[in-house]
This record gives C-alpha cells, structure tokens and sequence, in this order.
C-alpha cells in the first residue's frame, strides 16, 4: 500500500482565481461600503459594486463569482436581499458570459451579442428578482406594477451595465478570455 500514489486533487480554486476573488471583493465591498453611487430619484441609485459579481463570475467562475456576491452583499442596505441574490448573479453570469457568449467565434459579432443578453438579463432576469425579493420583504409595494413604475431604471441599468462591461472587457480581454473566445477557468 504504501508504494501506491494517492491521485492528485484538483484545487477548488487556482491561485487566479483567489486573486482575482480577492480583488473584485474588495472593489464590490468598497464602493458599496463607500456609498459612492450615483443616485438617481431615491432611493434607486447606480452602483459599481453591484456589477462586481457579474464581471468576477465571467472572469474567475460561479464560486468567484459566489465569493464576490456575498462581499458586495455584506454592506448593504439590504442584506437579507442582496447576500442572496448578488452571488446568484455571479453563478448566472459565468455560465452565460461561458456558454453563450465566449461561443460566438466572431469577435465582430460577439460584441452586438453580449450588449443584447447583457440588456435582457438586466432587464428581464436581475430586475424582477431583486424587485420580488424587495416586494416579499414589503419594500415595494405590488411587484406586478414594477415595469410601469421601474421599468426606465431597469433600461437605463442595462444601458450602464453594458458600457462598464465593455470598457473593462476591452481594457482586459485576457483576463476574460475575450480574444481566445474561452472562459479562462
């Protein structure tokens, strides 16, 4: 028995993505924590932060993305609400930035895609999930009303989501895997 090799166990995390783990945590908990936003008609405001557990998910994975969404969660208005649903937003991201947009070969045509599935998942997936969560806790009042009432933040949202997106995407294609169309984890 003892000349027999145990096989080698793979590491939960490589040391990248504890870096990149890390780093993104630190970014979401900071400017959450900071309060630095930009506040439209109170109490709906833009916050970096929150896109931290997207962009950890589809650079690092689901369990980066998990880490980062419970950093962002913790200093928020809102815990109950956003240590929940924040890394399911990091879990949701990396599979679809993995999956459906890192498929897409052309990189000309890559681009239009992720803008259009990045508008629609804000506007369609993320919205309602945190405006049901907030209605459950009695923070909106009727969540059926919430495109009549939230529907321009929620377009408005997608439209931030995408220019901060692209701009670190194109800043940093390597670390998402961006020119080699391949999640880098």
């Amino acid at each position: 028995m003892s000349g027999e090799e145990k096989p080698v166990k793979k590491p939960l995390l490589t040391s990248r993505q504890v870096g990149l783990a890390a780093a993104f945590a630190a970014a979401a908990f900071a400017f959450r924590a900071s309060g630095l936003v930009i506040t439209l008609a109170p109490p709906l405001v833009i916050d970096l932060g929150a896109l931290m557990p997207c962009l950890a998910g589809m650079a690092a994975g689901p369990i980066v993305g998990i880490i980062v969404g419970i950093a962002r969660g913790i200093p928020s208005g809102l815990p109950q609400v956003d240590l929940i649903l924040q890394p399911v937003k990091g879990i949701y991201w990396a599979y679809v930035y993995k999956y459906v947009v890192l498929r897409v070969k052309s990189q000309a045509l890559r681009w239009p895609i992720f803008w259009a599935i990045t508008w629609l998942l804000q506007f369609f997936v993320e919205a309602p999930l945190f405006i049901f969560a907030n209605s459950l806790l009695g923070f909106y009042p009727f969540y059926p009303t919430w495109p009549f009432t939230l529907g321009w933040y929620s377009a408005l949202y997608g439209v931030y989501q995408i220019v901060i997106f692209s701009a670190i995407i194109a800043a940093l294609p390597g670390v998402f895997g961006w020119k080699e169309g391949k999640a880098p984890w």
